[in-house]
């Protein structure tokens, strides 16, 4: 009974210091609780952002950190909390988590790459010629017009009273062009144009833009085979001017011819190269005849507009009276998505741009060909 009152005497006495020393007990056990899954943690790693090369040889973090003396004082229960350094090798630290490549022991991550929006390496000639010639709509697959065939001008002198005048005769002819189309295709996923509506955008954009620059090639040198166009070369009239003559001079006979005949030279059409050697030729004072590269003027030739055309060949000139020359607008570009064959079954689209036109010479006078 004395003994039960003894240590009743020291609880009431000492209960504070005990209940210190308990949360003080409770405290350390966190402490090292949460240590021990840091030093988990660090050894599953094996890496450090900071570290130096320890004088008795490379050193891993995890080592740096059981043989420091804060954590053998933590251990002793001397300290409530611990601030430890970390020390690791060169070699430790090499050993990270790089982009793409690296060396022994790096763990490689490979690195997205920033894509640029759009496409690129996509060339696209000016066509112009197709915005000057004038043009006439068509609802049919040809079309027709009567052209005068060898006229010749019958008024005369009525010599005395009461002779017979002189009498004009009207030479005529029907000329048909015809009406082509030009076309082209091309196959894609559904899914990929669904996901990329850039790229559908883009192939609508690229693939009616090729079927334009055909036609003004066509319109320009057209063969006349079956199924295409006679273009303004094949139809022109071969004008041959003065010998060893400079090109614009040329050119300018050109115009003149075309006045003589009763039209008005306002269009003239060369290959970028052609056009090219006449704005810089230069006189005997090695001066440019035109304004030169600093001040370039519109282009023209004795005031004749000039467009540039790469269906030209080089080294040949169209000069024309555009109003005797016509564009065939049978149905404008077009751009239309489709299936065609077993493309339902595989998703499979078919996009197709199309155009379909002709040109019409009213008059071969009215455009001159020649070779510079």
């Amino acid at each position: 009974m004395e003994q039960f009152e003894i240590v009743q005497k020291a609880l009431a006495d000492h209960g504070d210091v005990v209940k210190g020393f308990a949360g003080d007990l409770a405290e350390t056990q966190k402490s090292m609780g949460e240590l021990q899954a840091q030093l988990v943690d660090l050894a599953q790693q094996q890496t450090s952002a900071f570290g130096m090369v320890d004088a008795g040889g490379p050193v891993s973090a995890l080592d740096s950190v059981l043989k420091s003396t804060e954590l053998s004082a933590l251990r002793a229960r001397t300290t409530k909390s611990a601030l430890m350094p970390f020390t690791a090798s060169v070699t430790e630290l090499r050993k990270s988590v790089v982009g793409d490549a690296g060396g022994v022991g790096d763990s490689p991550v490979s690195v997205q790459a920033q894509r640029a929006t759009g496409f690129f390496n996509d060339a696209r000639r000016n066509i112009s010629l197709l915005d000057v010639i004038p043009r006439v709509q068509v609802d049919s697959n040809s079309f027709e017009f009567i052209q005068l065939d060898g006229f010749v001008n019958g008024a005369d002198y009525q010599l005395a009273e009461g002779d017979a005048k002189a009498e004009q005769t009207l030479p005529t002819a029907v000329i048909t062009a015809p009406i082509v189309t030009v076309a082209i295709t091309i196959p894609a996923s559904e899914q990929v144009i669904a996901d990329s509506p850039m790229l559908g955008q883009f192939l609508n954009s690229k693939l009616t833009f090729g079927v334009l620059e055909k036609m003004e090639r066509e319109v320009i040198a057209g063969p006349g085979t079956t199924g295409s166009m006679t273009g303004l070369y094949v139809q022109a009239t071969a004008f041959t001017q003065t010998l060893d003559i400079a090109p614009a001079d040329a050119i300018g006979e050109a115009l003149a011819q075309l006045e003589i005949s009763g039209w008005q030279g306002n269009a003239i059409v060369l290959h970028p190269t052609d056009w090219q050697a006449i704005r810089s030729e230069r006189n005997a004072g090695d001066e440019y005849v035109a304004t030169g590269w600093n001040s370039p003027s519109a282009p023209n030739i004795w005031g004749v507009p000039v467009v540039t055309s790469s269906a030209m060949t080089v080294g040949t000139a169209l000069v024309m009276d555009g109003s005797q020359v016509a564009l065939l607008d049978r149905m404008s570009p077009r751009f239309e998505i489709g299936r065609v064959n077993t493309q339902f079954n595989e998703n499979m689209l078919t996009m197709r741009a199309e155009v379909r036109g002709g040109v019409a010479v009213f008059s071969a006078s009215a455009v001159l060909k020649l070779t510079l």
